[in-house]
């Protein structure tokens, strides 16, 4: 008995020497009680996806399964470092990934929330909870785990204590821990020569988790400067994503900027620069059966709750809502295919105009084909709905001129050669059959100034969107640019030295080089009336020197 004792006394003091590390934490969270929604049921999902996807329904990616549980009768609260907080642990057998819904979110100043494992490591960064005037709704980080303690802090001084309710728990199973799963012949963002001259519009486009009704889905949506030029967090994406979301599900939106891999092979990526809610405050209210569900051009206009950090350096869109039937110059479409990190796709077929149903007779779309480039032959999927088609534009540079309704029916990176359709942003103007408040002019142009054209800005807010100005990198000056006929480089590179000119098109094709001695200063005249409208990239090499630019021609 006495050898029992010891042996226990041994394991006590074990148990004590290891206080507050992982060890200490196992030992008081198991205590706490699972909340668990019904079981995920696979072959009920899979056979709801078939029906979704013969109806034309937005694809999903995770299913809400209801769940009843509050902070103030389910969650376990304490007093720790100054900070009451609440736990509560919820699980769903084998969940890829889970979000929680969040409901009746009322809080004081300084609370925040995250997602922890049972050990007490951290599964997500702290979000805050500053939740916007008349908004109890909101939605938390996704984690790769199917088990979750939810984790509410607040000052210990605050004028009241939080509270909010768990109204379903997302349970991923597909499109979501495979960042290969849209296929291999897609471009990363970070390729060049594809994304040379469209850097800005890249940081513009953001993934959109949507909430419906039935579960979570994927969409790509732009950022938009308005005519106001106040920063107005207003993305466009489109309709057909959010038409059967509540109120309360926009408010569980959350909107990914800057998703995408560290460079052109891979490398990181991070989901931590995201905003949570928005409001609906346009859309086209197309759903016409007989049209396979569009009567229109199929766009929604969203204003985030809360403003867009610093810190995401963000891109204000431009956009061109002129009517014109065809456009031949060369651009791309930034999206998020399957959700996966961001990707361009390149279009150098002229533009023309129809509708995804023939029939119809609509002339709201643009169609487009997509082109094999240097690292690979983009093309735009389930995920890539909403996404931005962009052109090069003589005055204020690359602009939006439509949004991704969808593609032929099967396009993957085996069957490329079918056609995306793009919502005009001409026709989101004005042409749909949606009440005068719901067009998209009242909101991009809110006071009426007829303005179809606009730049894009990193700061509308505190700068004016003016024309394109000279190109210039760190010692290479282009001008003019954009140009029609003749463009002038100057480098401050070494004089009397030979140098080669090259210039690729937007798929990286080399469309002209020469090599040239320079003579009293390093200063080259080059006549590019021969290329076609678009961008360019331009390449100086003397010696070991390398000196790089970005052309735009329109003529």
């Amino acid at each position: 008995m006495r050898t029992i004792r010891i042996i226990a006394s041994i394991i006590v003091a074990s148990l004590q020497w290891t206080a507050g590390t992982v060890l200490a934490q196992d030992l008081r969270w198991p205590a706490l009680h699972p909340f668990e929604p019904a079981p995920f049921n696979m072959d009920l999902v899979q056979e709801d996806d078939q029906r979704r996807a013969l109806a034309g329904e937005l694809e999903l990616y995770a299913r809400t399964l209801p769940l009843s549980v509050n902070s103030w009768s389910d969650g376990e609260w304490t007093n720790e470092d100054q900070e009451r907080v609440c736990r509560i642990l919820v699980r769903s057998r084998g969940a890829q990934a889970m979000e929680l819904l969040l409901e009746q979110v009322v809080v004081p100043p300084g609370a925040s929330l995250r997602l922890v494992q049972l050990d007490g490591r951290a599964l997500s960064e702290a979000m805050p909870l500053a939740m916007p005037d008349q908004v109890e709704e909101c939605s938390s980080p996704m984690v790769f785990a199917d088990e979750v303690v939810i984790e509410y802090r607040q000052p210990m001084e605050a004028p009241f204590e939080g509270r909010f309710a768990i109204n379903g728990l997302v349970h991923a199973y597909r499109y979501v821990n495979d960042m290969l799963r849209e296929g291999p012949c897609h471009v990363n963002v970070e390729c060049e020569p594809e994304s040379n001259g469209w850097e800005d519009v890249i940081r513009s486009t953001v993934r959109i988790s949507v909430v419906v009704p039935e579960g979570n889905g994927w969409c790509t949506g732009t950022l938009v400067n308005n005519v106001r030029q106040d920063c107005a967090p207003y993305i466009l994406t489109a309709y057909h994503c959010g038409r059967t979301s509540t109120t309360a599900q926009f408010n569980q939106y959350k909107f990914y900027f800057n998703f995408q891999y560290a460079n052109c092979s891979g490398g990181a990526y991070s989901t931590n620069q995201f905003l949570t809610g928005a409001q609906r405050k346009a859309y086209s209210d197309d759903y016409v059966i007989q049209y396979q569900g569009l009567g229109g051009s199929d766009f929604m206009l969203l204003r985030t709750n809360t403003e867009v950090p610093d810190a995401y350096q963000a891109y204000w869109s431009g956009w061109d809502a002129t009517n014109v039937a065809s456009v031949s110059a060369d651009g791309v479409c930034i999206h998020h295919p399957t959700g996966a990190p961001k990707r361009i796709s390149t279009y150098t077929q002229t533009l023309t105009t129809g509708h995804p149903m023939t029939s119809s007779g609509l002339m709201s779309h643009y169609k487009a084909k997509w082109a094999a480039t240097q690292n690979g032959h983009g093309v735009t999927e389930y995920g890539s709905s909403g996404g931005g088609l962009f052109k090069p534009h003589v005055s204020a540079g690359p602009v939006l001129i439509g949004t991704l309704t969808g593609s032929s029916t099967g396009m993957t990176c085996t069957n490329n050669t079918g056609t995306a359709y793009f919502g005009k942003m001409s026709y989101h103007w004005t042409n749909n059959p949606n009440s005068t408040a719901l067009k998209l002019k009242p909101w991009l142009d809110p006071d009426g100034t007829g303005t179809l054209v606009l730049a894009g800005s990193p700061q509308p807010c505190s700068l004016v969107a003016a024309v394109a100005e000279l190109e210039r990198t760190a010692s290479l000056v282009i001008a003019p640019n954009p140009t029609a006929h003749e463009v002038r480089l100057e480098w401050a590179g070494k004089q009397n030295d030979t140098f080669e000119t090259k210039l690729f098109d937007a798929t990286g094709r080399e469309v002209y080089s020469s090599t040239t001695k320079s003579l009293s200063s390093n200063a080259q005249v080059l006549d590019v009336s021969f290329l076609s409208d678009g961008f360019y990239s331009l390449l100086i090499l003397q010696g070991d020197q390398r000196y790089a630019g970005r052309l735009v021609v329109v003529h």
